[in-house]
């Protein structure tokens, strides 16, 4: 891979201050759309095999996986091509930083860039009993999915 360049760099900027930008005009009908998305798989199991078939089955979500009530990662991390297991053990209370709002059981992130990956993410989370799923979207993608991304 090339290294990064300024002109990588600030491209990245300016994608990430409109990505922001259409994400706080839009928030709510993002928010909705993600929900639903997930909703059809909505059910209390956190095994391995039923979040690889939430990732493969649901568009723009990118990664998943289990933390418990003390924000440590209880799962690995759940791919659309595989499984990374480097991250269990983990804690997770840093991401937490992108919540600003609680509704519901579920929570969504502002934006944020992930190295890993070079996309802007959103982070949703459902809360449950003693346990919070964490899912990982390329807004970018969600945004021209809904026809709110102009070139």
């Amino acid at each position: 891979m090339a290294p990064e360049t300024q002109k990588d760099r600030t491209l990245n900027q300016e994608e990430l201050e409109k990505i922001e930008e259409l994400y706080c005009h839009n928030r709510e009908k993002l928010r909705k759309y993600l929900i639903d998305l997930l909703k059809s798989h909505e059910k209390e199991d956190y095994s391995i095999e039923a979040l690889k078939k939430v990732v493969r089955e649901t568009p723009h979500l990118m990664v998943a996986y289990v933390v418990n009530d003390d924000c440590i990662q209880e799962s690995p991390n759940i791919y659309k091509d595989g499984i990374k297991e480097e991250k269990v053990g983990l804690n997770r209370r840093p991401f937490l930083r992108y919540i600003t709002t609680k509704r519901d059981r579920y929570f969504l992130s502002d934006p944020y860039y992930n190295e890993a990956s070079g996309k802007v993410y959103v982070l949703l989370y459902e809360e449950h009993d003693n346990k919070m799923l964490f899912f990982n979207f390329d807004i970018k993608a969600v945004l021209i999915e809904l026809g709110l991304w102009e070139d």
